[in-house]
């Protein structure tokens, strides 16, 4: 890392009360202090004339040194390295909230040699200066993003160690093992009975593989927790689709007609329900013998579909149930399907076959918004029931299980040929595969593109 000072606007676009401007790096106390005049003191531009004391808030002024003119009454703090967010010397200037003002101050400080910022650069240092790992890291984005309660606490766990804890023991237990299956190869006679191959795939399943699972499943059912409740609308065209998305939504958000096929992309929008935020899609109707326009709508449907973490099939009351909701059933049987029967103000006609008696049914009229509220308390439902125990952890994010994955396919790898008595050194190669994968999740090994990725999606100044 460049041995620079950097600075940044940490306060969102606007007008406000207050705004900060946040500088770090080996200069930003003396630089900082070059633009501050502290009440009661005189302005001398070198900055030499005082020097804060760490974490305490000084009322004065920034003033411009060229002009020694005032640019705003301030709140100055100073935080030494390494009791800082990023590790290093650190200074806030609390202004007030106006684009040219904060603006202003910034551009003073560039004068003074100061480098600009970049997306995440702070919390950039605060992983490279070892104030957090990368797990960590990532929970700051998830932080500032949470769309709900559960979200926040989900974040605040992961920004508290609990995915590195996990990983940690993790790792430890692979390296254990490691360092047996080495000494056995390089001293074969001192090897005893309990470091023989069963034991220790016993092991592995037990304190590696069990684990990884875990943390790998509990991705794949509650990452909703971090990103919304994705929820698709799907069904045959004309059944009500978009009339039920704009009932959900209380607002018109889709066009609707009486002509079927009215919806041939898809449209998405979002709302809260019990403090989680739910991103609901109306797909394009689907059905046996489509137009090559509506085909495109109709891939582009089951893409989302397929990604989605609830599916609102929704049926015609009034008309049977046909051969392409069969097709659609047997294409998703493995997803969670809701069944909504639109349109219960005219005369029934469909018929629920037995092997659907299990999916959860609702009953609406999209046009006269009846029994919406009852789908949305279903919606809340599966939410709640959902939601992290207190007990949990973390939710590990798509990076980091995809690292989880590559590691429980070492580690199995190690275990099968543990199985069958291959050499341990083979084990031992594998064993190593794992460790340095989940050495991935927390950051000791990364590649300069993973944390580039990683930090580009921070607003600048945090």
């Amino acid at each position: 890392m460049e041995n620079t000072t950097i600075a940044a606007i940490a306060t969102p676009p606007g007008y406000g009360g207050i705004g900060i401007v946040k500088i770090s790096g080996p200069k930003a106390i003396q630089t900082a202090t070059a633009l501050f005049q502290k009440k009661g003191g005189s302005f001398n531009a070198s900055g030499n004339h005082w020097i804060p004391e760490s974490r305490r808030l000084y009322y004065g002024h920034i003033v411009d040194p060229e002009e020694n003119r005032r640019i705003d009454e301030v709140m100055f703090v100073a935080m030494r390295s390494p009791s800082s967010y990023t590790g290093e010397d650190v200074v806030e200037i609390q202004a007030h909230a106006g684009p040219l003002v904060l603006k202003s101050i910034l551009n003073l400080l560039l004068k003074q040699g100061v480098h600009l910022a970049g997306p995440g650069e702070f919390t950039k240092r605060a992983f490279l200066n070892g104030r957090m790992d990368l797990s960590q890291a990532e929970a700051v984005i998830d932080l500032i993003n949470a769309g709900s309660g559960a979200g926040i606490e989900l974040a605040v766990r992961q920004l508290d160690g609990g995915l590195k804890r996990e990983v940690d023991t993790i790792r430890n237990e692979l390296l254990n093992i490691l360092a047996e299956l080495e000494a056995g190869i390089d001293f074969p006679e001192d090897v005893e009975a309990s470091d023989a191959p069963a034991p220790i795939a016993a092991r592995l399943e037990r304190y590696v593989l069990a684990p990884i699972r875990k943390l790998i499943q509990e991705h794949d059912d509650r990452n909703w927790l971090r990103e919304g409740l994705r929820v698709a609308i799907a069904g045959s065209p004309n059944v009500g689709k978009s009339s039920l998305l704009n009932q959900l939504l209380d607002r018109e958000r889709a066009i609707v007609t009486e002509y079927p096929g009215t919806t041939r992309d898809l449209v998405e929008d979002g709302f809260i329900i019990s403090g989680v935020p739910v991103i609901v899609t109306d797909t394009a109707g689907i059905r046996e013998h489509p137009d090559p326009i509506e085909r495109h709508g109709i891939n582009k449907a089951f893409a989302n579909i397929e990604a989605a973490d609830v599916i609102l099939l929704v049926l015609d009351a009034s008309q049977p149930i046909g051969y392409a909701h069969f097709s659609f059933m047997e294409r998703f049987q493995n997803k969670t399907i809701v069944l909504v029967l639109n349109k219960t103000d005219l005369p029934e006609r469909a018929v629920i076959p037995d092997d659907w008696q299990y999916l959860q049914t609702v009953r609406v009229s999209a046009k006269y918004n009846q029994g919406i509220d009852r789908l949305k308390s279903m919606l809340a439902s599966y939410a709640g029931d959902n939601e992290p125990s207190r007990g949990l952890e973390i939710v590990p994010n798509l990076r980091q299980k995809q690292a989880l994955e590559k590691s429980l396919a070492s580690v199995e790898a190690a275990r099968d040929s543990l199985s069958a008595d291959q050499p341990a050194e083979l084990v031992a190669i594998d064993l190593n595969d794992a460790v340095t994968a989940v050495r991935e999740i927390t950051g000791e090994i990364v590649s300069p593109d993973i944390l580039d990725r990683i930090f580009e999606q921070f607003c600048i100044g945090k």
